[in-house]
């Protein structure tokens, strides 16, 4: 980048880039006396030299001004995100970010805490100077053939390579954020290595084909800290060596208020009031240790979810975080606690008795449709229906924990046929796999009725345009010599729709594999519900497969399938319910914090009442 922005300056971004950026706060103000002393030092405007905006090129390329950087503008519409807060610790990140890709030859690593924005940041920027984003989320189980692609079937019948994500994105110059590398296998990442070289070179083992970048092309990867989350790794030293590794720390507490106004438009008090109760808990954790468990965890996404939900006074507003924060809670003297805090905090008193009286229920859906379901509608189950229903209004994904036989997948079902939707329902277990979910390659299986269809098109058209009479007693590959013979000589007196039914009928005979979506992808398409029972029974690399799914965006690429429509949104009316019983019991588990703070979580007490027995 001397050319562009001058030798000291090139230095000056140079030395920030390889030192500061693996360094928290406090560490980072030691080390920069250090580098303006030894590069800027004899300069009396050296803060005028770092601000200075260089000239653009003259060459081909086009490029887009981020503060007094350059970034190099690719091939698709810039797109402005108003909805995007950059506040003086997301601006510091930002421009660490916009340094390391300045180059576009190397490739950046992303660590910190889930929801610290890592992921968000790429997007932002890739929109920002017009270039294509593209995610794929790793898991334990990660196969090399879902970057790099694998032979597929084709309609006419005949194998072909397929090629991947990663390949597409070289060759077209898109940026790919390669989500949780540390759960990948360890043969899959060290299969990158020439590509993250010097060398940028990548090779097709399947058809020795060496594939270098684009010009555009940039990767980055995303990970949380080894250690405290579930399956995470520590990468080896010589791979992490080939990243420009960018560190992340937790989101500022005096800097949530900003972004929880911005993002969610409601009232400033409001906010104020939200962080002021995420402070009370964040202190209270520390001084009596009483929300160290795993099934305490308050994170970012609680905030987010507890802004965003419809609040008209101090009251609804309390009672949206009571809904969130302390329904989700194990212990009842926890429970107690956060109750009390959010009452101090918003100022009024949450009554549990009308939160959850039927007069609640009828207010949400009509008694008739009510009192049809065949439920005892105890404190308990409308407890659950009123929480599952306020969190489903915002497409929030929903996870029960909950002894057996606490009601959890009963009132899933209620609210599904409440709902008018289809529930579609699968058993997550021990030997659970991603197709499972998602969808695979299967052999095709509907070639007998194909074959029925074709055959009856045949003989309908055979017997009407030539001197032959085919019956059923003809092979299908005669019929098939038959026709082309009479396509041959009396094209012009074939139907185009009838010759074109057919060649589609043929061509499907051919096929060998097809992909059959996944119970999942089916609900997102069809805009279902979706639940997984015993969610803490599959293994993490299957969970953490779904991650963009339980995301807003609600999204899920497929590598497995190829580059041909491996994009699948949600569509409208789809929701994502898991249960799970707590972890201790045999083979169970708590899910990992990553997983688990993504989703709704609410506590299904067990059945223990007498008046309610």
């Amino acid at each position: 980048i001397a050319p562009l922005y001058g030798l000291r300056r090139a230095l000056y971004e140079g030395f920030t880039m390889s030192f500061l950026t693996q360094l928290d706060t406090e560490s980072e103000s030691l080390v920069m006396p250090l580098i303006h002393h030894y590069i800027l030092g004899n300069l009396k405007n050296n803060r005028a030299l770092l601000s200075q905006m260089p000239k653009i090129p003259e060459d081909t390329k086009y490029y887009v001004r981020f503060h007094h950087y350059l970034i190099t503008r690719g091939n698709f519409e810039v797109e402005a995100q108003p909805n995007y807060i950059i506040t003086p610790f997301v601006e510091r990140n930002l421009l660490n970010l916009v340094r390391a890709t300045s180059t576009r030859n190397f490739p950046v690593l992303l660590q910190g805490p889930t929801s610290s924005g890592k992921t968000s940041m790429v997007e932002y920027l890739a929109k920002l100077s017009g270039n294509k984003f593209v995610r794929v989320n790793n898991h334990e189980h990660t196969d090399l053939q879902e970057y790099l692609g694998t032979y597929q079937s084709t309609p006419d019948g005949h194998i072909q390579f397929q090629e991947g994500v990663l390949v597409q994105c070289l060759r077209e110059g898109w940026w790919i954020v390669l989500d949780e590398l540390n759960l990948a296998p360890t043969d899959v990442l060290e299969a990158l290595n020439r590509l993250l070289d010097d060398n940028r070179e990548l090779l097709i083992p399947e058809t020795q084909n060496i594939v270098r970048p684009h010009p555009n092309f940039m990767l980055f990867a995303t990970q949380n800290p080894p250690g405290m989350y579930g399956g995470r790794k520590m990468l080896s030293r010589a791979f992490r060596s080939r990243f420009l590794e960018l560190h992340f720390d937790d989101i500022p507490e005096d800097e949530l208020e900003t972004i929880l106004r911005e993002r969610s438009q409601i009232a400033p008090s409001f906010c104020t009031r939200i962080v002021a109760t995420y402070k009370r808990l964040s202190l209270l954790r520390q001084t009596q240790r009483l929300f160290e468990q795993k099934n305490s965890f308050i994170t970012l996404r609680d905030l987010f979810r507890w802004a965003f939900r419809d609040a008209d006074d101090r009251e609804q507003l309390a009672i949206n975080g009571f809904l969130i924060l302390s329904e989700r809670v194990r212990d009842s003297r926890e429970r107690v606690v956060v109750k009390q805090i959010i009452e101090d905090v918003m100022k009024v008193k949450i009554e549990e008795e009308s939160l959850y009286s039927f007069a609640r229920l009828q207010a949400l859906v009509s008694p008739s449709n009510l009192l049809a379901q065949d439920v005892s509608w105890t404190i308990s189950m409308r407890r659950l229906f009123v929480l599952i229903y306020e969190a489903l209004k915002h497409n929030e994904p929903i996870l029960l924990v909950g002894d057996t036989g606490s009601g959890k997948t009963s009132i899933c079902q209620v609210v599904a046929r409440l709902r008018g939707k289809e529930l579609h329902i699968v058993n997550a277990h021990q030997n659970m796999e991603t197709g499972d979910l998602v969808g695979s390659q299967r052999p095709f299986r509907g070639r007998s009725s194909i074959e029925r269809s074709l055959r009856e098109k045949l003989i309908h058209l055979l017997n009407s345009n030539t001197d032959v009479k085919a019956d059923n007693q003809m092979s299908t590959d005669l019929m098939l010599q038959k026709l082309d013979h009479l396509m041959a000589e009396k094209s012009n007196e074939v139907p185009i729709g009838i010759s074109e039914s057919i060649r589609g009928l043929r061509s499907r005979l051919k096929t060998l594999f097809e992909w059959m979506d996944g119970g999942l992808v089916r609900c997102m398409k069809a805009g279902n519900f979706f639940l997984l029972d015993e969610i803490s029974l599959a293994d993490d690399s299957v969970l953490e497969r779904l991650n963009s799914v339980l995301e807003p965006g609600r999204f899920l690429f497929l590598a497995e399938k190829g580059t041909n429509d491996a994009l699948v949104t949600a569509a409208d009316g789809f929701q994502f319910l898991a249960t799970m019983n707590p972890g201790g019991d045999y083979g169970k588990k708590e899910l990992s914090p990553a997983l688990r703070n993504r989703f709704t979580e609410i506590w299904a007490p067990a059945l223990s009442a007498e008046q309610e027995l």
